[in-house]
């Protein structure tokens, strides 16, 4: 399959968001920049982008959010999706490095939920030499600062601002019934930010609650007594969307006619 450059995503993008402008308009409404979209329908309208988004999920969902965000209608966008492919489904016991970076999908019982806190995302650093600003992207778990400036400078940056998100860390553990024999369910760690940790959410992903998680599989430096990093890496999920697979209270519909039944009661 023919690979699309960056601007041809864009712009393919961009008429893709056409179809979807009553959606995009109902979020507006609502006073939300979280966009969700079918995979399905993305694939019926461009193979070739919904195949980009599985290979390079980071890049091209980044892309897909800046393509809506030029459109004008919504600012700021996060494109959550609704649903993947069947083949893009691992059981979690047998995730395996092959699947780093990938759009991948499980399902499991939550088994621990951390308290949410803040993360940064990206931090503003000032040269001391010229007054240059850098921008540095806060990508692993370790603050990283700039290690030179266009001046020349190497090191001993001052730190202007920094940009945060809440994020929180799920562990995911199989559920019984997909276990087969005398086997052990496995775990697997989940980090959620931004809208997926908003109290509305918090309440889907509570311990004991099953759920299905759509999202990137990235490695994880695991630090030794010493400080520094071991050669064996752990791995863990950066979360784009979370489908709760039992209904809260809050996500039961009732209506007219069932609520007139439940006062005659």
């Amino acid at each position: 399959m023919e690979v699309l450059k960056k601007e041809e995503f864009i712009a393919e993008s961009k008429n893709f968001f056409n179809i979807y402008k009553k959606k995009i308009g109902e979020a507006i409404r609502e006073s939300d920049r979280v966009i969700f979209v079918s995979f399905n329908d993305l694939v019926s309208f461009s193979p070739e982008i919904s195949e980009a988004i599985l290979e390079k999920p980071e890049e091209m969902i980044s892309s897909l959010e800046l393509a809506l965000d030029e459109i004008g209608l919504v600012k700021n966008p996060r494109i959550r999706f609704l649903d993947l492919p069947q083949n893009s489904f691992v059981k979690v016991r047998n995730i395996r490095s092959k699947h780093l970076n990938k759009f991948i999908w499980i399902e499991g019982i939550v088994r621990q939920a951390s308290d949410v806190r803040p993360q940064v995302v990206s931090a503003k650093f000032e040269c001391p030499s010229c007054g240059t600003l850098i921008s540095v992207l806060q990508l692993d778990k370790k603050f990283k600062e700039p290690s030179r400036c266009s001046c020349g400078r190497k090191g001993f940056f001052k730190l202007v601002s920094k940009q945060m998100v809440d994020a929180q860390r799920l562990v995911i553990e199989e559920s019984p019934e997909s276990l087969s024999g005398g086997e052990q369910p496995r775990r697997v760690n989940i980090f959620l930010k931004e809208d997926l940790v908003e109290p509305r959410m918090e309440e889907r992903t509570t311990p004991g609650s099953k759920i299905r998680v759509f999202g990137v599989l990235n490695e994880v430096p695991v630090p030794l007594p010493t400080g520094s990093v071991s050669t064996r890496f752990d791995l863990a999920i950066d979360a784009n969307n979370v489908i709760p697979l039992e209904e809260t209270y809050e996500d039961l519909k009732i209506s007219e006619e069932d609520e007139l039944q439940i006062k005659e009661l």
